[in-house]
């Protein structure tokens, strides 16, 4: 069990850092540096965030920095520490820097005590702590919504700027992490030398960019998986996957009773099997789900437990950080404000659309009747005249964010910038979890000659589609 992480001292230099108190408690943190830097922007005066960056120092010579930027919004920087060790091989001549965004990890959170490493339920809440949790928000509402995209992007103009050495600074941005890290190069211009988009989102005239329609696009992925199912003879559901999944959601929407279906948390199958998209081991499985549900088979119960330990193993070498815990009214303040183009969406909506979905996010239901205090989302960036070279990672079976819009933003992005596109036959979301081997060698050429990078397509052998 992890302890609670001391965090040092407030500074404002890289020579501030210091040895992170929790080195001891995994081995990826052994050497890893710490500090915590306090900005205050100008719309929000005396209104100070503390933010936390911890420093895994470059293993050859240093020629700058990469800043691991985290998705969400919501997720803290814990979320790259179990891939450490990739990305300091990868980029061994940079400095690996990892902030936590306002509102997540260590840095400042909406709700204090509650969001904290020392409440009941630790960084997560619980019981009690939601109803002082939006007490709190309430009580100052400018404070919360000040815990927005473009300040998060503030933030990170401010940490590059301080506790960088002046040398080269690449991004690499994960999901939402991709969105502030664009956001971020608007403010930074050309202090930055390559931008790293590991999953993409859709671009703000995008419709997808919506997050209300999230199931629609894990639909896509999962009637993909479906069809590639119909046409490979080792797929157990055969030619008729799809009608015949139609035939067992149909009868389950109608009450029938089936075995195995109690397994399912919530008993709410569209939605788990949409979750098991993002994690290969697990996604393979879902057609002999899908198959043993619809004969009746009580092997199924064994085979959705089967699917969800995979799932947590997956997951679980991401959560084993005490920061990793994602922060639930950070999420819904921006996604709400932000990414949501329809705040009077009900419940009552979302039931209607997800009858007629076989593969469901449970993110559309966590914007309907948003309690959130939200805020009009700020006018959108001017696009800068030029940007430095830009990646971008994408797996062709991402349920979150859609490859097919990762490829028309970098058409757009390709009117300022230099854009080429690694594509991840088969990967899901966030690639660097499953594809590290198709990753090596294009980022470490990314890292010293980034305009040298020409768009690819890699099969990794993690994220490959196979039915046991």
């Amino acid at each position: 069990m992890l302890t609670a992480f001391t965090a040092p001292e407030s500074g404002s230099a890289q020579s501030d850092f210091v040895a992170c108190s929790d080195q001891g408690l995994h081995s990826n943190l052994s050497d890893s540096l710490c500090i915590r830097t306090t900005v205050d922007h100008g719309d929000m005066p005396n209104r100070p965030v503390e933010l936390f960056v911890r420093k895994f120092p470059a293993r050859g010579e240093h020629e700058g920095e990469l800043w691991l930027i985290a998705g969400g919004p919501g997720e803290s920087g814990a979320s790259f520490y179990a891939d450490m060790d990739f990305f300091r091989t990868t980029f061994a001549n940079y400095d690996i820097m990892v902030p936590d965004h306002r509102g997540t990890g260590y840095s400042s959170k909406l709700c204090s005590p509650e969001e904290t490493a020392d409440s009941v339920a630790g960084m997560a809440l619980a019981g009690e702590e939601w109803g002082s949790c939006f007490e709190t928000l309430y009580a100052d509402i400018p404070r919360a919504n000040s815990f927005s995209q473009r300040n998060a992007a503030r933030d990170l103009e401010v940490l590059v700027s301080t506790l960088g050495s002046k040398k080269k600074t690449l991004i690499y941005g994960v999901s939402y992490g991709t969105s502030l890290a664009l956001e971020y190069a608007k403010l930074a211009g050309s202090a930055i030398d390559g931008l790293i988009l590991d999953s993409l989102t859709p671009a703000p005239s995008d419709p997808l960019r919506d997050l209300s329609y999230r199931s629609h696009t894990t639909n896509q992925v999962g009637m993909a998986l479906l069809e590639h199912c119909a046409t490979d003879s080792t797929c157990s559901l055969g030619k008729d996957a799809i009608e015949t999944y139609r035939a067992l959601l149909k009868d389950l929407d109608a009450g029938a009773e089936i075995p195995g279906i109690d397994q399912v948390p919530n008993g709410d199958l569209r939605q788990f099997l949409g979750l098991l998209l993002d994690v290969p081991a697990a996604r393979n499985r879902i057609p002999a789900i899908i198959s043993a549900l619809s004969a009746r088979d009580p092997a199924a119960e064994q085979l959705i437990e089967n699917a969800i330990t995979s799932v947590e193993a997956y997951w679980g070498e991401i959560t084993q950080f005490q920061q990793a815990t994602s922060s639930i009214p950070l999420s819904a303040i921006i996604s709400g404000s932000e990414f949501n183009d329809r705040p009077d969406l009900t419940a009552e909506v979302l039931a209607e659309e997800k009858s007629a979905l076989g593969f469901t996010s449970p993110l559309p239901s966590l914007l309907a009747n948003n309690r959130f205090p939200l805020y009009p989302s700020p006018p959108k960036l001017a696009m800068p005249m030029s940007m430095p070279p830009i990646l971008i990672l994408q797996g062709t079976m991402d349920p979150k964010t859609p490859y097919d819009s990762a490829v028309k933003r970098g058409a757009l992005l390709q009117a300022v910038a230099p854009v080429a596109i690694l594509t991840l036959v088969d990967a899901p979301h966030a690639v660097y979890l499953s594809s590290q081997d198709c990753l090596t060698k294009p980022l470490s050429l990314f890292a010293s000659h980034p305009q040298e990078v020409s768009s690819q397509s890699c099969t990794p052998a993690n994220a490959a589609i196979t039915f046991p």
